[in-house]
């Protein structure tokens, strides 16, 4: 088993605009509203970067920014960082292949970049400075379970801070026929090894045997469900509610098994 920390959140997803917003509709004191995603990259990246930034880089960096803006106390060199997407960004790839479909096939050295699953990483370490290393992973549909095991392994076997920040954007045509991942969502905790003043709950993470998944909140419309990054909701709401509560994951056949108290 290991145990860890949460310090702070952030979120971004259609009708969940931030981490305050969607704790309260998440917790039962507000209606759910569909609105869609703001498209904006964060300030936090210089100009030239915003202008290049990539759809899945500018959803996860918003919401990895909210966790940080939560934490200010936190130095941000001091941070290991862990992304996880199931399939990175679509956009990107289709530009590829329609420039490889040309008469004479042309990538551009910025696409090529933008295509690498740790694209998202490189605009991060960018705009914040970090200077401790990335982990970036996919598992499918099971993405989330996966980086949260990761990023847990690392905070308590190297006792260091780590932000976790789970991301998928929308597949576009012709990918969404056999992936229909039908909206953005982004998730980032940053997870700390031992309490502090500013902790909102403590974690015991186990791989235990396979048993059902914990459902999304009920108050979350269909297309939540075919998207990866969203199966990190039940634990937001676990930690929305604030009492004790346990939370299952599917994992490789298995059940990652987080169990949640407020502190």
């Amino acid at each position: 088993m290991i145990t860890l920390y949460i310090e702070s959140i952030g979120l971004l997803a259609p009708g969940l605009i931030g981490w305050p917003a969607a704790r309260a509709i998440l917790n039962g004191n507000a209606d759910y509203v569909w609105q869609d995603v703001p498209p904006t990259a964060p300030a936090i990246l210089a100009p030239a970067e915003r202008r290049r930034c990539i759809a899945l880089a500018r959803l996860t960096l918003n919401a990895a920014h909210e966790a940080m803006q939560s934490a200010p106390a936190k130095a941000h060199q001091q941070l290991a960082c862990v992304f996880s997407s199931s399939d990175g960004d679509s956009q990107t790839i289709i530009q590829i292949m329609d420039g490889l479909t040309q008469d004479e096939p042309a990538v551009s050295p910025t696409r090529f970049a933008n295509s690498v699953h740790n694209a998202t990483a490189g605009y991060w370490s960018m705009a914040m400075g970090m200077k401790l290393g990335s982990t970036c992973l996919s598992a499918f549909d099971e993405s989330f379970a996966a980086g949260l095991l990761e990023a847990a392994a690392q905070t308590t076997d190297e006792q260091v801070d780590v932000l976790y920040t789970a991301s998928d954007a929308r597949m576009l045509e012709p990918f969404s026929e056999l992936r229909p991942i039908e909206i953005d969502c982004a998730t980032s905790l940053l997870l700390t090894w031992q309490r502090s003043g500013a902790s909102l709950a403590r974690l015991e993470i186990d791989l235990v045997q396979a048993r059902p998944a914990t459902a999304l909140p009920a108050c979350l419309p269909a297309p939540f469900a075919g998207c990866p990054a969203a199966r990190a909701l039940p634990l937001l709401a676990a930690l929305a509610a604030g009492g004790d509560s346990t939370v299952d994951f599917d994992y490789l056949g298995q059940t990652l098994s987080a169990r949640v108290f407020p502190c």
